[in-house]
């Protein structure tokens, strides 16, 4: 209002038309996008929405916009061994509520389950499933999905109300940024403390780390290389390619010193085994 007005004062008598436009325009907030710019949102303040995009046209085919404040994090597209149908996609959107980035706080967070329609056109919301931290990585596994909440690794399978929680892991350090999974071996990447390597062993129904890094990594993202070698990528412009070793051994049936052996012998509070880093590289700008 206090600008519109000093608008209004300083202009001329061959401005006061413009003027009085630029003032109507700033009293009604309906400013162009293409003069002033997109408004800033404040502190604290997210929006988000789930696009659906016909890629040669460029076409929005169907879009969902999340809750005020409510910030999507991950996406994956998944399917259930629990379902009839075999074929049928499920579309899993991470999301958290009143995200504060520094320090980090949140409200509550959420995975939204949308079923996915045959011709890949439209969503159908089935449930909305609600967790204690930010939902930052989600990766289809063995008719299941391997979901980072937080720090927290967990397994969930498909229910008619929510996700249901099956199986899970606490012993990653500070927070998860990626999950890459491949046969029964899941590589787990940690904001801070590079590569994690599991193991699920189905009949006790657990999910056990062997394998990690001795290398201090903040990894923005990863990409999977073959069964035993990953590449990982950090936020001050470095390429890893770390491989467990040959000698690695992830059968715990195995372990002729007793059950589960292989698994408790662990060096500083660490994996009992170690990776190797084969190749080192410098981009110089933060991998994505």
């Amino acid at each position: 209002m206090q600008m519109a007005e000093e608008l209004r004062e300083a202009a001329g008598e061959e401005e006061a038309e413009v003027a009085e436009r630029m003032a109507e325009a700033l009293l009604s907030e309906d400013l162009p996008d293409a003069v002033f710019g997109a408004p800033k949102a404040g502190p604290g303040m997210w929006a988000s929405l789930v696009r659906i995009i016909e890629p040669i046209q460029g076409n929005t085919l169907h879009m969902i916009r999340l809750d005020q404040n409510e910030a999507a994090f991950s996406i994956s597209l998944v399917k259930f061994a629990n379902q009839s149908d075999m074929d049928q996609q499920y579309l899993l959107v991470g999301t958290v509520k009143d995200y504060q980035l520094s320090p980090r706080q949140v409200e509550c967070g959420y995975i939204y389950c949308y079923k996915v329609a045959s011709d890949c056109t439209s969503l159908e919301l089935l449930h909305r499933t609600e967790v204690e931290d930010i939902p930052t990585a989600i990766c289809s596994y063995n008719g299941r999905v391997l979901i980072g909440v937080g720090r927290l690794l967990r397994i969930y399978d498909l229910g008619k109300k929510k996700l249901l929680r099956k199986c899970e892991n606490k012993h990653i350090p500070n927070l998860i940024v990626d999950i890459k999974a491949r046969g029964q071996r899941v590589f787990v990447s940690d904001v801070q403390e590079s590569l994690f390597v599991l193991r699920y062993k189905r009949h006790e129904n657990q999910l056990i780390i062997f394998v990690d890094d001795t290398n201090q990594r903040w990894v923005t993202t990863s990409c999977l290389l073959d069964f035993d070698t990953a590449a990982v990528a950090d936020k001050f412009g470095n390429i890893a390619v770390v491989r467990l070793g040959g000698d690695i051994n992830d059968d715990v049936d195995e372990d002729p010193t007793g059950n589960k052996a292989l698994w408790d012998r662990g060096l500083l509070n660490g994996a009992s085994l170690k990776a190797e880093v084969i190749a080192n590289f410098h981009v110089g700008e933060t991998v994505n």
